[in-house]
């Protein structure tokens, strides 16, 4: 599609609501969307002060508190528990239980090359793996190692031998490889500490859009390949493995540490409401997940600017424009930052499974990482357990209409519409897809405020604003 600039999409959405009813008591503009505001919001909320929002972490409850305040200050109603804008749940916090380290050592014990974490390997989560479509219920599992093993490479011809793991405690799959599972069942019951396989970047992005979500991809790949005793998983780049295979053949050894911990923790959805003056049961729920992964392994703080700052202050500057104008709309509104999203949906599982709605009275709008400087496409994304769609019809409409480059695809997006979708709600999810921000910005420390763009965010809240105005 041909692309406008900036400007020249946003006089498209110039004035949001000229079709929907607001009062204007005080002879004043009407309010509408600022892309500097919602730029300012998202700079604080990334901010070292919330410490990268990990739920169960003080950094997070700040955050809710923040919102919470936002939300009350523009008079919005509590949607929460006992009359409090805060739907409280139970899940996990997570704690790295010792700085992860990954070194290539000599027979003296003396370190001949340190690998750095986050740049050249992460220490990834397991999970027991399950075909339940429902994240919320995948079981993680606390493990900790510290392992001084011979270099062991797999690959095809070695596999062969007998003798291949005897005395030997960690396995490097050859990245050639592609039957990690095979392989990891196979031999099983010989690797007792670590697993180490070959993903370029760590961030085990791959350029399929959360095809990897949470679990390691061997438990997708087959099921039976990870159980309660599956040893530790690293992710190293090509550039780490073919460093370390250069010390295969002499006197050298493999150190390896590292230990995740998971404790049960009660946290908040956060949800304020604008209700309709009309008697309705339609309701439309515009959604950020405001977690992100917090201070990893190394103490490095993961600011989550993208994600999902960006989302969350879009959805609280869209209640603005909406509260400040008194809008006057033929169905309720709910605002909801849902917490836990990082950890498998499980804010937005828990308020679908504890929700007043009727699943077929809801539309919903999730902003996922939206407002990025760098974009390959507008990622619209619908369920495919819908058969009668509204808003996916309106959002491309808008996008035809404005030359938005997008992309509609159905499910391909694991984040907090997933739970209504499963449900039969009509939802979406808007993201600003783009493989440089996946590759190597995504769920790592240099997603700041740095990689967000005023304009874009302009764009999207006016895009949401205009197909508010459409529903009916």
């Amino acid at each position: 599609m041909k692309r406008l600039t900036v400007l020249a999409l946003l006089m498209l959405f110039i004035l949001p609501f000229t079709g929907c009813q607001y009062n204007d008591q005080s002879g004043m503009e009407p309010a509408t969307f600022s892309g500097e505001g919602t730029y300012e919001i998202i700079d604080h909320l990334s901010s070292e002060e919330f410490e990268g929002r990990r739920a169960g972490t003080t950094g997070n409850e700040k955050a809710m508190e923040y919102i919470k305040e936002y939300f009350s200050e523009l008079g919005l109603e509590p949607g929460g528990d006992d009359d409090s804008y805060y739907q409280w749940y139970e899940q996990f916090e997570l704690e790295f239980i010792t700085p992860a380290t990954l070194e290539i050592r000599d027979s003296q014990g003396n370190t001949k090359h340190d690998f750095e974490n986050r740049k050249d390997f992460i220490l990834s989560r397991v999970a027991l793996p399950s075909t339940n479509p429902r994240f919320d219920q995948t079981t993680f599992m606390n493990h900790s190692f510290e392992i001084e093993a011979p270099i062991v490479i797999a690959d095809r011809e070695s596999l062969q031998k007998e003798s291949f793991f005897e005395d030997s405690h960690s396995l490097i799959i050859n990245p050639v490889l592609n039957n990690e599972a095979q392989l990891l069942e196979r031999h099983r019951s010989k690797i007792s500490d670590l697993m180490i396989t070959v993903s370029d970047p760590v961030s085990r992005f791959s350029g399929d859009l959360f095809r990897i979500y949470l679990k390691p991809r061997i438990s997708y790949l087959n099921p039976r390949a990870v159980d309660e005793e599956t040893p530790g998983l690293m992710y190293i780049t090509k550039d780490a493995y073919e460093v370390i295979e250069s010390f295969s053949d002499g006197d050298y050894f493999l150190y390896a540490k590292g230990g995740i911990m998971h404790r049960d923790k009660e946290v908040a959805n956060v949800i304020g409401r604008y209700p309709s003056r009309q008697k309705t049961d339609k309701t439309l729920l515009i959604t950020a997940h405001f977690d992100h992964i917090g201070v990893d392994s190394t103490g490095s703080i993961n600011y989550g600017a993208l994600d999902n700052a960006s989302g969350t202050a879009t959805m609280m500057e869209i209640a603005r424009v909406i509260a400040e104008n008194d809008t006057q709309l033929p169905f309720h509104i709910e605002f909801i930052a849902f917490n836990g999203e990082e950890d498998g949906l499980r804010g937005s599982f828990y308020y679908a499974d504890h929700m007043d709605h009727e699943p077929e009275d809801l539309w919903v709008i999730n902003l996922d990482m939206v407002g990025s400087s760098m974009i390959d496409y507008l990622l619209i994304d619908g369920s495919d357990q819908v058969s009668d769609e509204t808003l996916p019809e309106i959002l491309q409409d808008l996008a035809n209409e404005a030359n938005i480059e997008y992309e509609f695809k159905r499910n391909s997006g694991a984040s907090d519409h997933i739970p209504f979708s499963l449900k039969g709600s009509d939802v979406i999810l808007l993201l600003d897809y783009s493989v440089e921000i996946f590759d190597n910005y995504y769920h790592n420390p240099y997603d700041t405020i740095e990689i967000i763009d005023a304009d874009r965010l302009e764009l999207i809240g006016n895009l949401v604003l205009s197909t508010i105005e459409r529903l009916e």
